[in-house]
């Protein structure tokens, strides 16, 4: 996900950008090849922070990484079965699924469709690939499992769900990458795929002609003369295009107030791990379909904030000096008018939040626009034990925890032992563009069997509680919503602030009750089964916070009284 459109040329600056690692190859670029050291003598600084969800930076391809630092060595194959490829042993696989319409052998998109405000349900139309012709298609490989490839995704139609651009049309895609490591001279085709990151999205956009063409092929992975990719397209006006075909750019757009969007997608191997989303208010949905499944997440989009500014030197904070002009070696990546820019790990990366947080109050603690999204990417568990063990395999989805915050923390929530909470960090400003207070939300879809794995708990309801607190300490509880529905524990919090409050969950469960069990008789029965009281939910309020409380025996909070 390329996030810069400013040039270091143009302001003089040491640019830092933000790279979300949903984007595969250039998650990899970001960190590979060495880098740049920033001086402190630099007259301006600058910070880039977007949520801006690329799914067309790289066709379908595969790259073999002949374990040098050099990322210009990491060659492009022109085959699966290219020389450059069976001699490596470590082979990256870029794969942008097709719609189940063009090819279901594997993997596909299969559905796409909007809830409208009533509750009816708008299946989309597919139209075409994007772009129609891509410059790598290719048939399906079976022997990977691989599906074709066709562009960077569909163009469905979803009738009577008007976008802010005045059309039916919205860009949906689901790209996988991953590294295939083999024997030197083994052809990778006789190697298996298995799934890597994962990154999926529905954008609104609408049309608009001009000089356009489809993305090429980079040779390699590093930055030089023989890199022949074209960067992601913008208009005249620097306005960036979701995707591009001969002749048209394909604008984002918002989407339609008060709709729910959804997708499945149709997998011929069971995934695992855990979601990151830029939705609110998922529900989940995961099929078996032969080996694979079905996977169906809905929800709806969410507004999130960009940070773009330029500072003289003498107005960077002392705290941020220290991480900036410390030495180290920045990533490097082009930009749109041939100027570069400095590359962070990611808006989930500690350091992106550290930065981001030590630089608001210098501009006011204010986004520069708000964006709308519909996406979800896989996220990599990392140290997290109580988490791991519990997701008990590979095939098993452990959770999908989503936000609008900026910057987040980079997986699943953390388990605090001490306080039998789970922990997640965001932060975002303050204020939204437009000055008013802007306000968050965080939602927890957690595989039920995985909970209750977590806490050691029965299979009878859970009840749950949601804090926030602030960076000074002040806890607040936020409206919250509980559910558990379909083998998912669902967890909502709204309504509370920025600039870097920690969310915490905390699960709990009455304890089973259980009738007494009269003296056994001849004709008694040889036992008698348990009886388990069915779950209810109230109403605690606390002066204009309300909060509901769910579980078989639920009791309201100190200093809440119950409604």
């Amino acid at each position: 996900m390329d996030l810069s459109v400013k040039s270091v040329r143009k302001y003089g600056a040491a640019l830092i950008a933000a790279l979300l690692l949903g984007s595969f190859v250039q998650a990899n670029v970001a960190h590979a090849g060495g880098g740049v050291k920033i001086p402190s003598t630099v007259p301006y600084f600058g910070l880039y922070l977007s949520e801006i969800f690329d799914l067309n930076l790289e066709p379908d391809n595969f790259y073999a990484d002949p374990q040098n630092p050099d990322s210009s060595k990491i060659l492009r194959c022109a085959s699966v079965d290219d020389e450059i490829c069976t001699k490596a042993t470590s082979v990256a696989v870029i794969h942008n699924l097709p719609t189940c319409v063009i090819d279901s052998s594997f993997d596909c998109i299969k559905s796409v469709w909007a809830i409208d405000p009533s509750g009816k349900k708008i299946e989309g139309q597919f139209l075409n690939s994007l772009p129609v012709k891509g410059t790598t298609d290719r048939p399906a490989i079976p022997s990977m499992l691989l599906s074709a490839a066709n562009g960077f995704g569909g163009l469905w139609k979803i009738p009577g769900v008007v976008n802010s651009g005045g059309t039916e049309n919205y860009f949906v895609s689901t790209r996988i990458g991953s590294w295939n490591e083999k024997a030197a001279g083994q052809k990778l085709s006789t190697t298996q795929y298995f799934y890597g990151q994962i990154s999926s999205a529905i954008i609104p956009v609408k049309p608009v002609s001009g000089n356009y063409a489809p993305v090429n092929s980079r040779i390699s992975w590093g930055r030089d003369k023989n890199t022949t990719n074209t960067p992601p397209t913008y208009t005249p006006q620097h306005e960036r295009c979701t995707v591009v075909d001969t002749g048209v750019c394909q604008l984002p757009q918002d989407f339609p107030d008060g709709y729910r969007f959804g997708m499945s997608v149709q997998l011929a191997q069971k995934v695992s791990g855990w979601f990151h989303g830029r939705i609110a208010l998922p529900q989940i949905s995961i099929n078996p379909d032969g080996k694979g499944q079905v996977v169906s997440i809905e929800a709806e989009p969410v507004k999130i904030s960009t940070l773009d500014f330029t500072i003289p030197n003498a107005q960077i904070p002392e705290s941020v000096r220290k991480l900036i002009f410390n030495g180290s070696d920045w990533g490097v990546m082009g930009d749109e008018n041939g100027g570069e820019q400095t590359m962070l790990n990611g808006l989930s990366d500690p350091l992106t939040m550290q930065i981001m947080n030590d630089m608001l109050p210098t501009i006011g603690d204010k986004a520069t626009k708000t964006s709308q999204y519909w996406s979800y990417s896989a996220l990599n568990l990392g140290d997290n034990p109580e988490i791991q063990k519990c997701t008990k395999s590979k095939d098993e989805l452990g959770g999908v925890v989503t936000t609008n915050a900026l910057t987040y923390s980079a997986g699943p929530p953390i388990y605090n032992k001490t306080t039998g909470s789970l922990e997640y960090k965001v932060a975002s400003p303050h204020f939204e563009a437009n000055g008013s207070v802007a306000t968050g939300t965080y939602d927890l879809a957690i595989n039920s069997v995985v909970a209750r794995c977590i806490y050691g708990f029965s299979t009878a309801p859970i009840q749950a509680e949601i804090s926030i607190t602030s960076s000074d300490g002040e806890k607040i509880v936020p409206t919250t919503i509980v559910n558990e529905k379909n083998g998912w524990l669902y967890l909502s919090a709204k309504g509370f602030t920025f600039s870097s409050p920690t969310i915490n969950v905390k699960l709990s469960q009455e304890k089973v009750a259980v009738s007494p069990t009269p003296t056994p008789t001849p004709s008694a029965a040889a036992s008698v089964a348990p009886v388990v009281k069915k779950s209810v939910t109230i109403a605690c309020v606390k002066g204009k916070v309300t909060k509901q409380i769910s579980g078989t025996s639920p009791k309201c909070p100190a200093g809440y009284k119950k409604k």
